[in-house]
């Protein structure tokens, strides 16, 4: 049976942001394991605390909740979101579900499954290992998309284990106790699962490069 392996990237449970001034700019997300966030499909919810009652520049599909109430607003309002800061469009950008922040508001993040934060692979697909960095070990993949170049999964972990980490994963490729799919690493929802082969080795990033174009 053909071994397959599966990678989840790192993502936080949920984030706080706290709105330093009056800016539709959020706090970059951290906790993301080096793979920046450049999607707003893995946005779940967006869910604001107000500064004060005193904020009327709201979206028309919206009710004040109050000093310290808390309000959900849509994602569709998300004007962009790259390099893991999001930028959310006030109510005169968008006068149904725009919301224009004020100092102090805060914005709780919560995120789901979204364009590449998990990915899978056959292990026939495997076709180099590289230590890219001191604490950094790059598996190349056949593209997905099945033609002439590669995809590259970067694994950050603690220095100089990178022939332990090559040892890890020829081990979970040839060795008998693993079958079907495998999880090599999935840091989601905050938490960490790593293929038992990997543990001890300080896996704490992933970063994920297809060919451009999917």
């Amino acid at each position: 049976m053909e071994t397959y392996l599966y990678f989840r990237k790192f993502r936080p449970a949920s984030f706080l942001s706290t709105q330093g001034s009056a800016t539709q700019t959020l706090n970059t997300i951290t906790g993301l394991g080096g793979d920046d966030i450049d999607s707003s499909t893995e946005i779940a919810t967006l869910t604001v605390t107000a500064a004060d009652a005193a904020n009327a520049a709201i979206g028309s599909n919206y009710s004040h909740p109050g000093a310290g109430g808390t309000l959900t607003i849509a994602t569709s309002a998300i004007n962009s979101m790259s390099n893991s800061v999001l930028v959310f469009d006030n109510s005169t950008q968008d006068s149904g579900n725009g919301y224009t922040f004020e100092a102090n508001d805060t914005i709780l993040i919560t995120f789901q499954q979204g364009l590449e934060t998990s990915f899978m692979y056959p292990a026939s697909s495997l076709i180099g290992i590289e230590a890219t960095a001191t604490g950094q070990t790059t598996l190349k993949f056949k593209s997905l998309k099945n033609d002439a170049t590669i995809d590259s999964v970067a694994i950050n972990h603690d220095n100089t284990k990178y022939e332990d980490i090559v040892r890890g994963i020829n081990a979970v490729i040839n060795g008998n106790n693993h079958g079907g799919i495998v999880t090599v690493i999935d840091g989601s929802d905050g938490g960490l699962v790593l293929a038992k082969e990997l543990n001890g080795l300080g896996v704490d990033g992933l970063v994920y490069t297809p060919e451009s174009g999917y």
